[in-house]
């Protein structure tokens, strides 16, 4: 077909390279923004203390080039596809190349194990990636995207199952009983990432995709902006604070996507980030 371009293997891998080792070392200046925003208008001198600190760790890791947390994560690649732009045969085991030559040369701690249920063996090079693709974006232009999320986070993740007359106050309430059962135990001040609609796993797609929109953006939807700065007052009223240890600041943000669903259904998907939010993009 005329104008199409194919991405080759070796751009596939060598981007993946490149973003995690970016993404690994440093943290993007919205996060670092919004840590500072938070220590500074932190009311507490030991939340304060603890939002100091993980700026300074994040002045280390980008210094020394050191890894952000020792926890290095499950890594997630999003590719955005424009019209026109396709990806190759063996894109997957490209990627997963690019992620193995990443977790030598930082180095990076490997955090993915085989036969979860018995054996455990690590993998020692951090694949397989886990991949997103949708089409989209600028046409003739991939973006590809890769985002670390450390397990103590993820096993904050939830997903509620809510009729349709539940509505905005029912979605509220799961993602307080969300961060109020793990909040403490995934490296707080979070960004809590929420998806409403589609199905079971699409509900949670959703919410791990929210976590790419740079903090303090609000969805283009009036009523959805609206629900997030409720949802985010909502949460940093709990208490739990930096670090678990009080304060003013339990989330840096709530993001809120969405999709249709079927009529006798309202799913949402509740991802939980630490402060740590790993992602580094660019355009091949």
């Amino acid at each position: 077909m005329a104008g199409c371009r194919e991405l080759t293997l070796n751009a596939v891998a060598t981007a993946v390279e490149e973003l995690a080792v970016r993404a690994s070392l440093d943290l993007q200046p919205d996060v670092e923004d919004a840590l500072a925003r938070a220590a500074e208008a932190e009311a507490s001198p030991l939340a304060r203390y603890a939002l100091e600190m993980l700026l300074e760790n994040a002045r280390i890791a980008r210094e020394e080039k050191l890894p952000l947390c020792q926890d290095t994560g499950m890594f997630h690649l999003f590719v955005e596809l424009g019209e026109g732009v396709s990806l190759p045969c063996g894109y997957r085991e490209a990627a997963d190349a690019g992620l193995r030559a990443a977790t030598a040369r930082i180095p990076l701690r490997s955090s993915l194990v085989d036969d979860p249920l018995f054996g455990r063996a690590n993998r020692g090079d951090n694949t397989p990636l886990q991949v997103h693709v949708e089409e989209g974006g600028e046409r003739g232009k991939a973006r590809l995207t890769l985002m670390a999320k450390g397990g103590g986070s993820e096993n904050a993740t939830r997903l509620f199952m809510l009729l349709p007359g539940d509505g905005p106050r029912g979605v509220t309430d799961a993602v307080l009983e969300a961060v109020r059962l793990k909040g403490a135990q995934a490296c707080p001040p979070m960004v809590v990432g929420v998806g409403v609609g589609a199905d079971a796993s699409g509900a949670i797609e959703l919410a791990l995709r929210s976590l790419l929109r740079p903090l303090g953006e609000r969805h283009p939807r009036r009523e959805l902006a609206e629900l997030e700065e409720r949802m985010l007052a909502a949460v940093n009223s709990l208490g739990i604070g930096a670090a678990g240890l009080g304060g003013e600041t339990t989330a840096l943000d709530v993001h809120v996507e969405e999709a249709p669903t079927h009529i006798a259904c309202l799913p949402v998907g509740v991802v939980i980030c630490c402060h740590s939010l790993r992602r580094s993009s660019t355009e091949v």
